[in-house]
C-alpha cells in the first residue's frame, strides 16, 4: 500500500480513483464494509482504491475535553487498512485551519482535483466540511454534477444495534472482551513498547514484559487476561495483569492510585519466551478474562496466585 501523508502530498491523481473517507478508528466491521467496498469497486473499475483519513482525531483538535480515547495508534490503523487490500492511504492533518474548508471546498479541493475521484464509498451518517454542514444529499449532488459515483453502504448491526467506535468503546471499558471481538472481527488488542520493570515478577519466579501502552489507548478493566504477544512477526501465549498492583502498595496509597491518574502498569508472563524484548513495539491480543486485580497477603501468596492463573489458562505445562 503507497502512504501520503500531508494536506498537499496527493499532487498527482491516482488512476480511477475509488475512495472511501474517515477516521476508522478501529477498523471495526463497519469500517471493513466501507473499505472492502471501495477495493472491490477500484478493482470492477481497474482504477486504485484510496482511503482518507485524518490525523489527529478532529475532535481532539475541536473539543479536546470531550475527546474520547483512542482504540489503536495511527501506524497500526494503517496496518490493517492495508490488510484489507487499500492501494493507497492518504493522512491529512487535522487543524483548525482545516476544520473551516467549507463542504463545497472540500469536494472540490481533495475528492476532485487531488484524488481525481470517479467515485466515493460512504456510510449513510456521512458528514463532510465545516461544521459537517456537507450531508449526503449534497455529496450526492456534487456527484451527478461532476459524474462522480456516490456510493452509500448500509450499517453493519450486531446484537441487534449498529457498530460505531464509539459503542467499541464503552464495550471495551466494560470488559466485554468477547462482545467486542464480535464487533470488530478480531480480538481486541493493547499496543506498545516494552520499558524496564521493577523486576518483582521475576524474582517471583513468574518474568513479565513491562509494556508502556500508547498514550491515550482504550483500556479494559483492570485485572487478568489470557493474551497473545505479538513481536516483529511472532507470536507467544501468554497471561497479562493490567493494573496497579496493589500487593505491592501500603493500602491507602494503592486506594489513592486507583482513583488518581496514574498510570497503569501492564506486565505480561509470557509462557514459553527466553530472551529480551527491551525497547520493542508490541501488541497484546486480549483472549480471554482470568479474574480481576486482587490485592494479596505477600509474595508467596501472589505466587500461588499466578500459577493457579497459568493452569486455568492452560499455560503452565508450557513453562520450562
Amino acid at each position: 500500500m503507497r502512504l501520503l501523508r500531508g494536506r498537499k502530498a496527493l499532487t498527482h491523481p491516482p488512476r480511477r480513483a475509488v475512495v472511501t473517507i474517515g477516521m476508522f478508528d478501529g477498523v471495526h466491521l463497519g469500517h471493513q464494509r466501507l473499505i472492502r467496498t471501495t477495493v472491490r469497486l477500484a478493482e470492477r473499475l481497474q482504477g486504485t482504491s484510496v482511503v482518507i483519513t485524518f490525523d489527529p482525531d478532529p475532535q481532539r483538535v475541536l473539543n479536546p475535553a470531550q475527546a474520547q480515547p483512542r482504540l489503536m495508534p495511527l501506524d497500526v490503523r494503517l496496518r490493517v487498512i492495508e490488510a484489507l487490500g487499500a492501494d493507497l492511504a492518504w493522512v491529512i492533518p487535522f487543524t483548525r485551519r482545516f476544520s473551516r474548508i467549507e463542504a463545497e471546498q472540500f469536494f472540490h479541493e481533495i475528492l476532485l482535483k487531488q484524488a481525481g475521484a470517479v467515485a466515493v464509498v460512504v456510510g449513510e451518517n456521512f458528514s463532510f466540511g465545516r461544521d459537517r454542514r456537507g450531508n449526503l444529499a449534497l455529496l450526492r449532488a456534487y456527484g451527478r454534477r461532476h459524474g462522480m459515483r456516490i456510493v452509500v453502504t448500509s450499517p453493519v448491526v450486531k446484537e441487534r444495534e449498529v457498530i460505531s467506535s464509539s459503542r467499541l468503546r464503552r464495550v471495551i471499558q466494560r470488559g466485554k472482551i468477547a462482545s467486542a471481538r464480535r464487533l470488530l472481527g478480531r480480538p481486541v488488542q493493547l499496543y506498545g513498547t516494552v520499558v524496564r520493570g521493577e523486576g518483582r515478577a521475576r524474582q517471583l519466579g513468574f518474568p513479565t514484559a513491562n509494556v508502556r501502552l500508547a498514550h491515550e489507548l482504550v483500556q479494559p478493566p483492570h485485572g487478568v487476561y489470557r493474551v497473545w504477544l505479538d513481536v516483529a512477526g511472532r507470536r507467544y501465549q501468554g497471561l497479562m495483569n493490567l493494573g496497579i498492583r496493589p500487593t505491592f502498595l501500603p493500602r491507602r496509597r494503592a486506594a489513592a492510585r486507583r482513583n488518581g491518574s496514574t498510570p497503569v502498569v501492564c506486565e505480561v508472563h509470557l509462557a514459553d519466551f527466553r530472551g529480551n524484548l527491551y525497547g520493542r513495539f508490541v501488541t497484546i491480543a486480549l483472549l480471554e478474562w482470568v479474574r480481576p486485580e486482587q490485592r494479596f497477603a505477600g509474595p508467596d501468596e501472589l505466587a500461588q496466585q499466578i500459577r493457579q492463573d497459568l493452569r486455568r489458562a492452560h499455560l503452565l505445562r508450557a513453562r520450562r
